[in-house]
């Protein structure tokens, strides 16, 4: 039989250990060069507000990687030029409210209403929205209005009820006819 221990390595000769210590030190040199490297001062002096408007559209994460610097690195230049927030869900929110605006839009010129106030009246909400989009481009820790706030609480309460009901037509074309006695 064999003398072998099935339980315990099997012996390393000399010339094997040094080859795996050679290699092992060879894993960090290669793991540093992959490494990222730091912003350099001058990028991050040269990022200017302008920079950022272009960029608010935007997630901070993908704003970050598009400027070529770190996500911390952008929030402490945000707070240098006044921005104490990443406006991206106030845009991203308005620009929603716009594209419903335009839908609204299109649907009752598809249906040739002759109701010139509602027209006027959704034209007029338009501009006052992206007056605001704007507004928070040029001061970003501007607040929303409260007359938008509620017409963007209006649109949600909107959708809502035409998921609820939507769902509750699903639901009731579904179920079968039953019979009460």
């Amino acid at each position: 039989m064999l003398d072998l221990d099935l339980n315990c390595p099997p012996p390393i000769e000399k010339e094997e250990l040094l080859e795996s210590q050679q290699s092992d030190e060879a894993v960090p040199e290669a793991s540093v060069k992959e490494k990222k490297k730091r912003a350099a001062t001058e990028d991050i002096a040269r990022i200017s507000l302008s920079d950022l408007v272009k960029n608010f559209g935007r997630p901070i994460a993908e704003a970050s990687r598009n400027l070529n610097v770190g996500l911390t690195v952008l929030k402490r230049k945000c707070r240098e030029l006044g921005i104490p927030r990443w406006p991206h869900r106030k845009i991203k929110s308005l620009d929603s409210l716009i594209h419903d605006l335009q839908d609204i839009q299109e649907d009752t010129e598809l249906q040739e209403s002759e109701d010139k106030a509602t027209a006027i009246q959704l034209a007029k909400r338009q501009r006052m929205l992206e007056s605001e989009k704007e507004g928070i481009e040029r001061t970003p820790s501007m607040e929303i209005q409260s007359e938008i706030k509620k017409f963007r609480q209006g649109v949600f309460k909107s959708r809502h009820r035409a998921r609820t009901s939507a769902k509750a037509k699903k639901c009731s074309s579904i179920s079968p006819n039953s019979k009460h006695h």
